[in-house]
């Protein structure tokens, strides 16, 4: 049997990885010249590792697959301490460390324990706003789930299907993710996906065009080269796949449709700045900010050595504030942001970066998102239509999505598929 891969993001190489254990040809198509779709590792701007995607292992559970390949490998990790090492200015204007700000608040509390006690569940149709305020959350408390919550999941409350985004028991007091750690790979998470890609047949610079899967799979690329196989695992980001850019024979099953028409690509982008010297106290890690980005946190924690960076992290109506700026004036507002949080009006960077991934061709956003109304689109685009299996960000279970650990998953369960349907049909 012959599989052919379409992407060589952590979904595809996680599917080729898995074949090849199993003894079975793969060959991963890859539009750009480099692995790792949305993980993608710098080493030139700041002299160490430095993620322009994604970031942070998330949480320490047996379902994160991350730490098997960090221990495997030998790969330092540093943990993101949130309640101690991170600032947040409250809406009373107060700097207080996440701790402090959330001893003092309950409402603010209740936004990051999520201990919603006896409120009823949500509805399928409910966004996360929509949800929140029939609950009694009051406008603060909205804005802090604005700032943080949402913008961390990817989009706007209103966007957020409330029961897809919370994935949380109600009477639990477990975060809506069920992840209660953070931890950022020293090394690189470049370190993790080359040993992934390890001895893989990748094609790079072979953006696919045209899937013809009406006997055996076809795939024609940009350049007019053809690869035949009997299956195709398609990794492609939901941005991607919503656009139309790779056209399908015969065209995808109604499901697919609804799957994509239920699932939202969220405008996601970070602003990357280099300073000569510590900005704060460099034992603080993050800041919780009022300003646009709303999120920052500082990559150069857990280094004993080396360039000071603050990150600014923003999606939905942030980065849709920002986007039509273009890069200087978004760089600028940011420093803004910043400039007003850590109180230095004279603040200057030495040089910075603006990684826009809703302007990114081969991604066309940031992760996925599940619209109110639509709670079993993933399973619908998880869902395999031989010869054609399905992975990627936006195909994992709620709780994985956006999160390297969940993409794998999906190439893990794809390469799964296949080989159960190898074997019944043997």
């Amino acid at each position: 049997m012959r599989v052919l891969i379409i992407g060589a993001g952590i979904a595809g190489l996680s599917a080729a990885w898995h074949l090849r254990e199993a003894g079975v040809s793969a060959t991963v198509l890859e539009a750009r010249d480099r692995i790792g779709g949305r993980v993608w590792t710098d080493h030139e701007f700041a002299g160490f590792p430095l993620e322009f995607g994604a970031e942070l292992i998330h949480g320490e559970s047996a379902e994160v697959n991350t730490w098997t390949w960090v221990e495997r490998l030998g790969l330092r990790t540093w943990h993101w301490n949130k309640i101690d090492d991170s600032m947040i200015r409250t809406e009373e204007g107060d700097w207080l460390t996440m701790g402090e700000a959330r001893a003092r608040s309950p409402e603010l509390d209740l936004t990051r324990s999520w201990e919603l006690g006896d409120a009823s569940a949500p509805e399928n149709e409910e966004s996360l706003e929509t949800y929140l305020k029939r609950i009694g959350f009051s406008p603060a408390q909205l804005r802090y789930v604005q700032r943080s919550f949402a913008n961390a999941e990817g989009e706007s409350m209103r966007a957020l299907n409330a029961k897809a985004h919370l994935q949380l028991p109600l009477d639990s007091s477990a975060t809506p993710s069920g992840v209660d750690s953070d931890f950022r790979i020293l090394d690189g998470y470049d370190a993790y996906i080359m040993r992934l890609a390890d001895e893989l047949d990748i094609r790079l610079e072979c953006p696919v065009a045209e899937v013809d899967w009406s006997a055996g799979v076809n795939l024609k690329t940009d350049a007019g080269d053809e690869f035949r196989a009997d299956a195709a695992v398609v990794t492609l980001p939901l941005g991607v796949l919503q656009s139309g850019r790779v056209g399908f024979n015969p065209p995808l099953p109604i499901k697919k449709r609804e799957a994509m028409d239920g699932l939202k690509m969220g405008p996601v982008m970070k602003m990357v700045y280099l300073f000569d010297k510590h900005i704060l106290d460099p034992a603080i890690g993050a800041i919780y900010a009022k300003g646009n980005p709303p999120m920052w946190w500082s990559p150069s924690l857990g280094r004993d050595r080396g360039a000071v960076v603050w990150t600014g992290f923003c999606s939905g109506d942030y980065a849709r504030e920002l986007l039509p700026l273009g890069e200087g004036a978004a760089l600028q507002s940011g420093l803004e942001t910043l400039r007003a949080e850590v109180g230095k009006p004279d603040l200057q960077y030495i040089k910075a970066r603006w990684v826009n991934w809703p302007r990114d061709e081969y991604a066309l956003g940031g992760y996925s998102v599940c619209l109110p109304g639509h709670y079993d689109a993933r399973d619908k685009l998880a869902a395999p239509s031989p010869p054609l299996y399905w992975a990627g960000e936006a195909s994992a279970p709620h709780h994985l999505t956006a999160m390297v650990h969940g993409a794998y998953f999906t190439g893990q369960r794809a390469a799964k598929e296949i080989l159960v349907r190898e074997s019944q049909e043997s």
